[in-house]
This record gives C-alpha cells, structure tokens and sequence, in this order.
C-alpha cells in the first residue's frame, strides 16, 4: 500500500482563502463513484477491484486512478472510452435522485473570503453533480478540476495553482478535505487542512490539522479567524 503522508500541526491565525474538495466534502457521491466504476471495469472490461484497492485510491483524482490501474493491474483502455460509459451510468442514477449536501455550507459560502474548489473530478461531472443540488458554478470564485491539473492528488499542484489563482499565500488558506490523498496534496502545498467528517466515507482525520464534524461546526471557527 502507498505510504500515508504525516503531516506537521498547522493553523492559519488569519484566513482570506478557503479551498474545498467536491466528492464526500460538498456532496455525498464517492460511495455512489465506488459502486457505479467498480460495475463498469467488472461489466465493460472483467477487471474486479478489492476494497483495499478502492480504498488506495480514495482520493485520488480521475486521471491518476487509471494511472494506478495501468501500473498497478495492466489496464491499458483509455480513461476516455471508460469515462463515457461511467457518466451515462451516473446521469442515469442521478435522475429522480438528489444528492445529499454538507450542512453548513451554504453558510461557508457567505463569508467574506475567497472560495475555490479543487477536485480530482472532471469538469462534466462535476458541472452534473453541482445541477443535481442546485448549487451554481460561480457560487465559487474558482472550480479547478482533473482536467485543470497535469498532476492529480496526492500532488499539490490543484493547490499550488488556486493560491495562485487567488493570490492568497499559503499560510492565510484553509482547505477542506476528506481523504488521506487530499490532504496529503494540501499540506504538501504548505496549506492547513481540516477534516469534515459529516459525509466522508472514510475517516482520515488523523491526517488532517483539525476535524470537524460539519460546516456548521467550521463555521464560527473560520468567521473569528478573517
């Protein structure tokens, strides 16, 4: 199994950027993900994932999950072929279906500070994910996606190019995160990570600086901090 990267305690006394991960951290979708790619690679292609190796690549983003395929188990076909059989599966469970939104984040999103997300998701999933719970693009003054980034988590690049887009330093961020590969990415970027636990399917907050349970939680303790 990959090492888990340690992170050193931190937190921001001042905070003029918040960056968020989508998947498990603003919506509930990466058992749904789990479920409907792991139908796809056994039914299109016959190839059958354990849930160690779904859990190795918790997190990771889209690109380098079949980077990690290709490595790791052979597999040679194209994320394109793959990925248009994976989103008409997932536009079809989406219908007549609404996806559970993390409390508290509405609220997030009201503080007077820059707001980004950066995910390992591609922009058309992301794009159906955001008009599944009605929540607008530009709700947000930056969405970086799989496509955006040459290297996906746990690489910091995602993170490294939102404080950049944001002209935020790194030490007045503060990321959101629920995987162990997410948050390796944002420390790896200089950045304090908190855990949400609220709609994480697996706990990594002992990797994070702080846990919280919810935004509503997160709330208050980033307001007294800008």
């Amino acid at each position: 199994m990959r090492a888990i990267y340690t992170p050193r305690a931190m937190e921001p006394q001042r905070i003029r950027a918040v960056m968020y991960d989508f998947d498990d951290t603003i919506v509930e979708s990466e058992r749904i993900n789990d479920a409907l790619f792991s139908d796809v690679l056994r039914t299109d292609y016959s190839l059958e994932l354990s849930q160690e190796e779904l859990d190795i690549l918790y997190g990771f983003s889209w690109s380098g999950v079949f980077d990690w395929l290709a490595r790791n188990k052979g597999f040679r076909t194209s994320m394109k072929e793959v990925w248009e059989i994976f989103l008409r599966k997932k536009a079809d469970f989406l219908k007549g279906r609404k996806l559970r939104v993390a409390r508290g984040f509405d609220r997030m999103l009201s503080l007077p500070v820059s707001h980004a997300i950066v995910s390992g998701s591609t922009r058309a999933e992301i794009d159906a994910m955001l008009d599944n719970v009605g929540l607008a693009a530009d709700s947000v003054q930056l969405i970086l996606s799989d496509e955006d980034c040459s290297r996906g988590k746990p690489d910091p690049e995602g993170y490294l190019k939102a404080l950049d887009a944001l002209k935020t330093d790194r030490r007045e961020a503060l990321v959101f995160e629920d995987s162990a590969a997410g948050i390796e990415a944002a420390h790896r970027a200089g950045i304090a990570v908190a855990f949400v636990a609220e709609l994480a399917s697996r706990d990594s907050a002992r990797f994070a600086d702080m846990r919280f349970a919810n935004f509503e939680e997160a709330h208050p303790w980033v307001r007294n901090r800008i």
